[in-house]
């Protein structure tokens, strides 16, 4: 691999759009930031990342931007080497078109070519696989262990500048045991989905524990923006819709098994995220049940998922985007799904003033889960509302909310 000289490739000031989850190259990451020591006004924009190499970038060496402080970004956003950029995932791909978010070098992790040397973009279909078309350079790590997958959007062998080969295995969203609070929670949330609908639940061991909960369900149907293992577990319980197209997503992370039927399966399709919540599709839902997680709730009944203590820790993400999206769909329920209290057990997550800015509007909120209980939104006043938050927060906080409340 040693064959491919990032400093050949970059100018000073370029701006690097960096593929992520598995299309995240490991490998030229780690050249990228290793030349930005070199290379002046470097700015890396990234996503969802898993790559160790980034524990080496130093101030400005390279610039980093990204949408979200997850996986291994979020440690340089604790420490100020990253910056944010708060939109809608969904108007990340307008940014690319527009030239708003301008692009210079493309890095991009693909599955071996076909036959007639097209590569498809493999698990991850987004924003980067837009601003490939359009890139002064595009490096590509090449792995073997990628599945081809059918995509809209493919890269011929003549559009990539440059590339190298790898066989390492592909990375997987962390995994752990879902909490007891967890279960409590997903058990929660299944009595909320019923048999046909269509369900948007992200990764996570949340997300795990609520596939788990509708393992009993049948004919489901999948339009989400990342899916997990869960998928695959639904699937085997014999709980997925088997139809063409009947799976629609942009993104897949987890274990190799998971990578295996995202190819092989007809039932799955990778869209752009533009592609992704169409009014057409979404009218045909019925219903479109979008599960999020969220850092706080306030007694309105907004929604923070990007700030806590001063620190910048979620994103905006694609939250809104699939709340909106179940005002299209026949009928739809968008739902915040957080355990009563922080981890530590010691604070409240229904607050009554948020600590960070609101991530979701209260009117883009029908129901609150905690393990406690549920507490549905719609329809009310903002003094029910208050007191149906209060209800499923923890016990020996609801007193405190109370008079905060009433003061």
């Amino acid at each position: 691999m040693a064959d491919l000289h990032m400093a050949d490739y970059l100018r000073p000031g370029d701006t690097v759009v960096i593929g992520q989850a598995t299309a995240e190259p490991p490998e030229l990451v780690a050249r990228l930031i290793e030349v930005a020591h070199q290379c002046e006004r470097l700015t890396a924009v990234c996503g969802y990342s898993l790559s160790d190499a980034w524990a080496k970038v130093t101030t400005g060496r390279p610039r980093v931007v990204g949408y979200a402080a997850h996986g291994a970004l979020r440690p340089l956003a604790a420490k100020g080497l990253m910056e944010v950029l708060p939109c809608h995932y969904s108007q990340l791909e307008r940014h690319v078109a527009s030239g708003r978010l301008p692009v210079d070098v493309v890095l991009l992790q693909l599955p071996p070519a076909d036959p007639d040397g097209y590569h498809s973009l493999g698990a991850t279909m987004d924003y980067v696989a837009l601003a490939a078309q359009s890139a002064r350079v595009v490096l590509v790590e090449i792995n073997e262990n990628l599945p081809s997958t059918r995509t809209k959007w493919r890269l011929h062998r003549t559009q990539i500048t440059a590339s190298i080969t790898t066989d390492r295995p592909l990375a997987g969203t962390p995994s752990r045991r879902p909490s007891a609070v967890e279960l409590a929670l997903a058990r929660n949330v299944a009595s909320l989905i019923p048999d046909g609908a269509t369900i948007q639940l992200g990764i996570g061991a949340l997300a795990d524990a609520i596939a788990t909960e509708l393992r009993g369900h049948q004919q489901l149907r999948v339009r989400s923006g990342l899916v997990g293992n869960w998928l695959l577990d639904l699937h085997k319980a014999g709980s997925l819709d088997t139809a063409a197209g009947a799976c629609v997503t942009s993104m897949a992370l987890g274990d190799p098994e998971l990578y295996s039927f995202i190819r092989d399966s007809d039932a799955i399709e990778l869209v752009p995220t533009s592609e992704l919540l169409p009014a057409a599709a979404m009218a045909e839902c019925n219903p479109y049940v979008a599960v999020n997680s969220a850092l706080e709730v306030d007694l309105l009944g907004q929604v923070n998922s990007e700030v806590i203590k001063g620190r910048y820790v979620g994103a905006v993400g694609g939250q809104v985007d699939t709340f909106r999206a179940t005002r299209l769909a026949e009928s739809g329920l968008a739902i915040v799904a957080m355990a009563a209290t922080s981890p530590s057990g010691d604070t409240s997550q229904i607050v009554g003033r948020l600590s960070g800015p609101v991530t979701s509007l209260q009117s883009d909120i029908d129901l609150v889960v905690t393990e406690f209980g549920i507490a549905d939104l719609r329809a009310t006043t903002l003094r029910e509302r208050a007191e149906r938050l209060i209800a499923v927060a923890a016990p020996e906080h609801r007193a405190t909310m109370r008079a905060s409340y009433s003061s």
